[in-house]
C-alpha cells in the first residue's frame, strides 16, 4: 500500500502545484485556459497517437482488456440509471451525477500508468483509452442529452463534438497508422514524441489550476453517490473482471488505474453544452480529484501482487 501511495504521490503533488499557481495567479489567470487547450488539442493527442502507433495489437491481452473495460462501463452505466429514482435529484443534476460516476481524467491516468510501468504503461494506457474514450463519450452524450435542460441541445451538435474529439481522432489515426504499416519519415516521429512529452506535467498542472471549491457542502449527498460509483465500484469491478479473464499484472493494474480515476474536466464542458448542472459538475470534479489521492492507492493496492 505504501509503495502504491508513494508511486502516485508525484501526480497529486503536481496537481497541488497547479492549484497553488492558480491561487497566486502565476504565471497569470489567462495562462491556464490556454495551457489546458494546447494540452487537449496538441500534446495529449500526440502522446495517444505515438503510443498506439507503436503498440502491438496482435497481443491477446488487448482484446481481453477491451472486453473488461467495455463490460465495466456498461454495467456501471446501467446501475446508475437503475439507481436514478433513489437519488431524488432533478434531471440536470442526475446527468452530472452520471458523468461523475462514469468519466475519467485521462491526464492523471496516463501519468499513473507511466509511473508504474514506463513505456509499457503508456502503450497499455493508450490501448485502454482507445476503447473507453469513445464508449464513455457516446454514453455520456446520450444521457446528458436525455436528462439535460437546454433548449438548444440536439443530437447533431453532440455527434459533431464526438467525431471531432481530438483524443478520439488521435486514437483512430494511431491505430490506422499502426495496422496500415504507415511509417513516419523525415523526423516526424521524433517531433510527435517530443510533443507528447509535454502532455504529462502540463496536463496535471492544468488539472490543479482548474479545481473549484465553492458550493460543495450543499451538494454533498449527490457528490458522494457519484464518487461511490466512480472511485470504488468501477475499479473493483474491472479489477475482478480482469483477473477472471486471466490478464497479467501490468494489464490488470492499468485497467484498475483508469477505472479509479477522478472525473475529468471534459465533463464540465459537456454539461455546459448539453444542459447539465454545471455547478454540480464542477463540485464533483473537484471533490473526486482531491479524494482520489486517498482512494486510488487504496483500490490499486488491492490488486498489487
Amino acid at each position: 500500500m505504501n509503495s502504491v501511495f508513494l508511486a502516485l504521490a508525484p501526480i497529486f503533488f503536481l496537481i497541488l502545484m497547479g492549484w497553488s499557481f492558480q491561487k497566486i495567479e502565476f504565471p497569470g489567470a489567462s495562462f491556464w485556459p490556454m495551457a489546458e487547450k494546447i494540452t487537449y488539442y496538441v500534446f495529449f493527442p500526440a502522446l495517444l497517437f505515438f503510443s498506439l502507433y507503436r503498440a502491438d495489437f496482435s497481443e491477446a491481452r488487448f482484446w481481453s482488456m477491451a472486453a473488461a473495460a467495455a463490460c465495466t462501463i456498461l454495467i456501471v452505466s446501467l446501475l446508475m440509471i437503475l439507481f436514478r429514482p433513489t437519488l431524488r435529484s432533478s434531471d440536470p443534476e442526475f446527468s452530472s451525477i452520471f458523468q461523475g460516476g462514469l468519466r475519467f481524467n485521462t491526464y492523471v491516468g496516463i501519468s499513473a500508468a507511466y509511473i508504474f510501468y514506463g513505456e509499457l504503461g503508456l502503450t497499455l494506457a493508450a490501448m485502454v483509452i482507445a476503447v473507453i474514450i469513445p464508449m464513455v463519450n457516446v454514453i455520456s452524450v446520450a444521457v446528458v442529452t436525455r436528462f439535460g435542460d437546454n433548449e438548444r441541445k440536439g443530437w447533431s451538435q453532440a455527434v459533431f463534438s464526438l467525431v471531432t474529439n481530438p483524443l478520439i481522432l488521435a486514437c483512430l489515426l494511431g491505430i490506422m497508422a499502426n495496422l496500415g504499416g504507415v511509417r513516419l519519415i523525415m523526423g516526424t516521429d521524433e517531433v510527435v514524441r517530443i510533443l507528447s512529452q509535454a502532455s504529462l506535467s502540463l496536463g496535471l498542472l492544468a488539472v490543479g489550476a482548474g479545481l473549484r471549491f465553492g458550493k460543495i457542502a450543499s451538494k454533498s449527498i449527490p457528490i458522494a453517490w457519484s464518487g461511490l460509483f466512480k472511485l470504488f465500484l468501477q475499479p473493483i469491478l474491472i479489477g475482478f473482471l480482469a483477473l477472471w479473464m486471466g490478464l497479467d499484472q501490468p494489464a490488470v493494474l492499468t485497467l484498475v488505474i483508469f477505472a479509479s480515476l477522478p472525473c475529468g474536466p471534459a465533463a464540465y464542458v459537456m454539461a455546459r453544452q448539453l444542459g447539465g448542472d454545471m455547478d454540480m459538475m464542477a463540485s464533483i470534479i473537484t471533490v473526486q480529484t482531491v479524494a482520489a489521492a486517498l482512494t486510488m492507492p487504496l483500490v490499486i493496492g488491492l490488486f498489487v501482487v
